[in-house]
């Protein structure tokens, strides 16, 4: 029950009231949250000025709905983590932290292939994303790649020199391999 009802309450959030109203002002401009698909030459009528805080909007949104699926990864429980995550990876496609935590969730779902395409499509979004980075190389250590797992331990090493926390966690998980 707690699960559906949080499922139910992220994906109410997802969605502003006006996403489900009906635009009929003249200017023909859609909603944020539902951008048009069309292919027509012709250029869109939207104010450049929403862009702005449409940014800033998302990016708060983005932060505030990471919260509930964070704390169940920290709660260890990683269906109901992933399952939010799905939900706001639709709304927000994209995002390297989200894309990282379907990954961390994943992985711990001992669901390797999974793992493996949403820590690829972090380093795609942010090739530099720590985070994605020593999950990446957890992940190569449980797959038997320990050269890659060595790999993303370098590239820890040029972004954050020995001290960062995503490095040494992933020098301990390599160990003395």
């Amino acid at each position: 029950m707690k699960r559906t009802l949080a499922a139910a309450i992220i994906a109410i959030s997802l969605f502003p009231i006006s996403a489900f109203a009906d635009d009929t002002s003249s200017q023909g401009t859609s909603s944020p949250a539902a951008p048009s698909t069309s292919t027509s030459a012709k250029p869109s009528t939207s104010a450049p000025a929403t862009k702005p805080s449409a940014v800033a909007t998302f990016t708060r949104s983005l932060t505030d709905l990471l919260v509930d699926p964070r704390k169940m990864i920290a709660d260890k429980n990683f269906a109901a983590a992933l399952a939010a995550l799905k939900v706001i990876d639709k709304a927000y496609p994209n995002n390297a932290d989200v894309n990282n935590l379907l990954g961390y969730s994943s992985r711990n779902l001992n669901q390797y292939t999974w793992a493996a395409i949403y820590y690829s499509k972090a380093l795609k979004i942010d090739p530099k994303h720590l985070g994605a980075l020593e999950y990446q190389g957890v992940l190569f250590l449980k797959t038997n790649k320990l050269a890659s797992a060595k790999a993303n331990l370098a590239k820890l090493k040029s972004l954050c020199g020995v001290s960062c926390e995503e490095y040494k966690d992933l020098l301990k998980e390599i160990g003395t391999k």
